[in-house]
């Protein structure tokens, strides 16, 4: 149930994020909704792998190229993220601009 509700929530911002495009007139109505549902189905694979935090990441789609963003836990992590949206059919390019989350510590002492 949780997962159905996370996906009707990420796909609910996917279209409100990509209808922008639309108003500005960079696309046409039915590329818009080409673009909506290709990023709606890139969300999807990226919720039904157990080994990517969907959430993490942010996806915006332009005639068939989606443009990950966000941070990932790991490089690997942003690899699955990659590979999971380049599998969805109609994807026509995947730009990954996710950065990769530091373990470093931030130089505080602790005395």
């Amino acid at each position: 149930m949780r997962s159905a509700v996370k996906i009707a929530a990420i796909t609910a911002a996917a279209l409100l994020v990509a209808g922008c495009n639309v108003i500005k007139g960079k696309e046409t109505t039915t590329e818009y909704a080409d673009d909506a549902t290709l990023t709606a189905r890139a969300k999807a694979a990226l919720v039904s792998d157990k080994n990517v935090s969907a959430s993490d990441f942010n996806l915006e789609t332009y005639q068939g190229n989606v443009t990950i963003t966000g941070v990932a836990k790991s490089a690997d992590e942003a690899k699955r993220a990659e590979a999971d949206i380049r599998k969805v059919p109609g994807v026509k390019s995947v730009k990954n601009a996710t950065r990769v989350a530091s373990t470093g510590s931030s130089g505080a002492s602790k005395d």
